[in-house]
């Protein structure tokens, strides 16, 4: 587990930050997208896939990366994978850190409140739930910088929603 989380930490200093998105997010429903890094047991980036349930997939560049200060696995596991992950949730109801694919490992998060006005603009931001000890590159300052689809029948207040970004790893035994 500490291999992975320091596996994490390199590939989130040199591959895969979640980037803010050029184009307007949807505020009025849930979305998720998600980068997955697959690396060798020595830490040397081999692919990268970018996930989206609003856009499907497509594969995107592991940047000239090196990772080796993260150390060589044990024999018995490789940890392979590293996933940077953020999900949207309309609403004031807090999304579930704990729906992971069975195998991965979470090793980090938060989760940030967010009030999102008529004009697609964050103009609150507040991190109310941290986990793991792994700390995403995405935060409110982040997510103030993003604009969301603006609304034309929003209400005066601005409408309330979670956003929750993850860090987690899987291991895969290698024959």
């Amino acid at each position: 587990m500490l291999k992975l989380a320091a596996l994490a930490f390199a590939a989130s200093t040199t591959l895969a930050t979640p980037q803010i998105s050029e184009t307007p997010l949807n505020a009025t429903g849930p979305w998720w997208e998600k980068i997955t890094v697959t690396m060798t047991g020595d830490g040397q980036p081999q692919s990268c896939r970018y996930e989206s349930s609003i856009s499907g997939a497509d594969v995107c560049a592991v940047e000239g990366a090196d990772a080796k200060a993260a150390g060589k696995s044990d024999n018995s596991e490789q940890f392979t994978k590293i996933t940077f992950e953020r999900r949207f949730a309309p609403g004031a109801e807090l999304p579930d850190v704990k729906k992971l694919h069975p195998g991965d490992t979470l090793l980090g998060g938060s989760i940030m409140a967010l009030a999102i006005d008529a004009a697609g603009s964050v103009k609150g931001c507040k991190i109310v739930a941290t986990h793991g000890g792994v700390k995403p590159d995405y935060g409110c300052d982040e997510a103030k910088a993003e604009k969301f689809a603006a609304s034309t029948n929003a209400p005066a207040e601005p409408k309330q929603a979670h956003m929750m970004v993850l860090v987690y790893g899987h291991s895969e035994q290698v024959v």
